[in-house]
Parts: structure tokens; sequence; C-alpha cells
């Protein structure tokens, strides 16, 4: 069994988010799913500020994989399974029965309910098309040929989503990133987030400063 920090998780970065919907669509083409189906990635946009002072942020979200996930608790068919070898959660399609009692858990609203009947989502692309990823062998991620990171990331224009073993991610994000991630601050959800820089010239080093912005990423703290 791997231990936790080889599990993997998602990165995302506001600053370098340009709201394109590249990764929604990228992931939607990749897994072979038409455009009015529920996306696996969706991208909203937060206002923040007081008028004349107000930006829009684009947040990138998916499933979180979560540490302890909810949605595999109340699968009645144990259908959904947290992989041992990389922690990510997959939903395995043959034994789906639609009941939608893992999307009413997830408190991301992760799995989608389908025409065909049965729930679906990110499986950090775990093989290609409208799979669940959980016919995959259990071998580590990384290790499978061709699937060293999800579409979403190797489309990402801004380069602002990243993921990869806990370990490797983590030493890659912002010293407040990593220890906001380290304390729990995303409940259950193993995506390390940056914190939004105040301007653009905060993001290119001309001056210094962050704030925090309510997003389903920390609306409960």
């Amino acid at each position: 069994m791997a231990v936790e920090s080889e599990h993997w998780v998602f990165y995302f970065d506001p600053n370098r988010c340009i709201g394109c919907h590249a990764c929604s669509i990228s992931c939607k083409q990749f897994h072979g799913r038409g455009s009015d189906t529920d996306d696996w990635r969706t991208v909203t946009h937060h206002q923040t500020g007081t008028y004349p002072d107000v930006e829009d942020v684009p947040l990138s979200m998916s499933c979180m994989h979560c540490h302890d996930a909810p949605c595999e608790k109340v699968c009645p068919t144990n259908a959904i399974e947290k992989r041992e070898s990389d922690g990510i959660v997959t939903i395995n399609r043959d034994d789906c029965i639609g009941c939608k009692y893992c999307g009413w858990a997830c408190p991301f609203g992760a799995p989608t309910y389908g025409d065909e009947g049965l729930m679906s989502k990110c499986n950090m692309c775990l093989g290609q098309g409208p799979g669940s990823g959980a016919d995959v062998e259990d071998t580590p991620k990384h290790e499978l040929e061709d699937q060293v990171e999800p579409n979403c990331v190797s489309d990402c224009v801004g380069e602002a989503i990243k993921a990869g073993p806990q370990k490797e991610i983590i030493e890659e994000a912002s010293q407040a990133a990593a220890e906001r991630f380290r304390s729990g601050a995303v409940a259950n959800g193993r995506v390390i987030v940056e914190p939004l820089q105040d301007s653009t010239s905060a993001v290119d080093g001309r001056v210094d400063g962050t704030k925090e912005v309510t997003t389903p990423y920390n609306a409960g703290d």
C-alpha cells in the first residue's frame, strides 16, 4: 500500500488561470463525452472586491479524490474505490446502479448522473474513453505508459493546473499553499491551491501581496 505522500493530488494556481475552459473541453474530448454532458472539470468565476476595484477570479475544479472519500462510504454496491497505489478515486461502472447517493454525499458535487443511468466523474485520465478507470490495473499512475498527467494539465494554456504524487507537487507549491494544504483548510479534498495575488503587478513580482477569495475550495474555513 502506498503512503499518503505518494497519493496523487491536484494543484491549482488562480493567478495563472485565464478562464478559457480549455481544461474542461480537453477533458470531454479525451473521454469521448458529448458537449451536452456534465463537466468532470468545471470552470467557474468568482467576483471579489467593491466597485471600482472589482476582480473576476476563474476557478477550475474537478473531483478532489478525497483522503476519506464520502462517495465511497455511501455507495450501496461498493462501486466506488480509492486506489491504494495512488489514491485516485474511481467508479466501477459495471457495479454502479445510478442511485445518485455519491453525488449527494460529495461536498463538491463531483459525481454526475448521465443519460446512460450511471454516475461518472474525473478519474485523472486513467484510460481513455467514457470508462471509469476502475478497470485499469492498480499500478501507480506515474508508472502507467502514456498516462503521466491528466489532459486538463497538459492542455492548460496558463499552466495553472498540475497533478502528481503529493510529495512532488507540494515541493513545487509556494510555502503559503503548502502550509494551507497541510493544515487541512480544504477540508477532505486533495488539492493544493495558491493564494490569489492582489494584482497583475503582484504576479510578476513588482509588488508583494496576497488576499483570500471565498471559493468552493475554502468556503468552509
